[in-house]
């Protein structure tokens, strides 16, 4: 599998203290493994710092020799594809990247990111232990070098084959004034993510999904799966995180799931929507928003509840087949397989 570049969320003694907790202290979690010569250390580069002090083209070509890849990425993002390699002359790039830079909204984001996170050791933190949980599962796969940016507002993560950077201005808090903007018209339901909780779930879901084939199948159960395989990486690479904060749901929906999963199962099926390759049929339950939406499917529930089927019917694919390795199952297509195996009947 290939990486694919996507515009997409002081460790020291402490990681072997987290690692030697997540090895299963008694505490029941069936996902605590002993990390021992697995231990990674994150730390993540201030990018933003560099990106918002370039004076001159030199300073501006100089960014390229940091990680080319990923400031092509970054430069696609916020300033168009006129910003490819020689599409434009280097001192005009230049000129309008500073332009960008020296923008007095721009000016103020990134004096806001760098009051809001003065230090991410919490997060290089919460990163290195994730990523040794990715290299206990993933031994021979490339751990990305991390960056910090600004963006603005374009992303949440910026990936490339071994980078990652970490848009910072995703994450100042649900209160940020300039999130209720017009101009960016984000619905409420997601500004309500734009936490720093969500930071490192983000990051290491948009990792494993940038790994990931989808396959040739465009039905729901297909989505279901694919979706499904990501939120069950996420139970093995940090088993300590709430399931809201890996799928996104506000506080008391996952009990919302739980309590009708019968219900949800249900209407898949009786609405002919599991097999079905009509998006249009059955977006209203695989699509993001404030709440799911079909045939008396009611305001209450969260949104995604397919998505949260999916992520149970592959927990129980992998509770009956114990013998299948994270990475065997990510590798695996065949929706049907999983699902049948799974003997899912809730």
């Amino acid at each position: 599998m290939v990486k694919k570049n996507r515009i997409n969320t002081t460790v020291g003694g402490l990681i072997i203290s987290l690692a030697f907790i997540a090895s299963g202290c008694g505490d029941g979690n069936k996902h605590h493994v002993d990390l021992s010569g697995h231990e990674v250390e994150i730390k993540i580069d201030r990018l933003e710092d560099d990106l918002f002090t370039v004076g001159s083209t030199d300073d501006y070509l100089k960014l390229d020799q940091i990680d080319s890849s990923l400031m092509r990425a970054f430069k696609r993002g916020i300033m168009g594809p006129e910003t490819r390699d020689g599409f434009l002359p280097p001192e005009e790039s230049a000129a309008g990247f500073m332009r960008f830079t020296s923008n007095k909204d721009m000016r103020h984001l990134y004096h806001s990111v760098d009051s809001a996170f003065p230090d991410l050791g919490e997060i290089e933190e919460e990163l290195s232990l994730a990523f040794s949980h990715y290299n206990y599962y993933f031994p021979n796969a490339v751990i990305p070098k991390f960056y910090s940016v600004v963006t603005p507002f374009r992303a949440h993560n910026i990936t490339t084959e071994k980078a990652m950077a970490i848009c910072l201005d995703m994450y100042l808090g649900p209160d940020f004034t300039p999130y209720q903007s017009p101009m960016l018209n984000f619905p409420n339901y997601l500004v309500k993510r734009f936490r720093p909780d969500y930071m490192v779930p983000n990051v290491v879901k948009a990792w494993v999904e940038s790994d990931l084939e989808r396959g040739s199948g465009d039905r729901l159960l297909d989505e279901m799966i694919f979706q499904g395989k990501i939120l069950y990486a996420l139970d093995l690479l940090m088993p300590d995180l709430p399931d809201s904060l890996k799928i996104g749901y506000p506080n008391g929906k996952i009990e919302w799931c739980v309590q009708n999963e019968f219900q949800i199962w249900s209407h898949l099926i009786d609405e002919n929507l599991l097999y079905s390759s009509d998006y249009r049929s059955f977006s209203g339950v695989i699509s993001d928003g404030p709440f799911s939406k079909g045939n008396n499917v009611p305001q209450e529930s969260p949104p995604r509840v397919a998505v949260w089927a999916g992520w149970q019917i592959v927990r129980e694919y992998m509770e009956k087949h114990p013998e299948t390795t994270l990475k065997e199952l990510l590798a695996s297509n065949d929706s049907e397989a999983i699902l049948h195996g799974s003997g899912y009947k809730p």
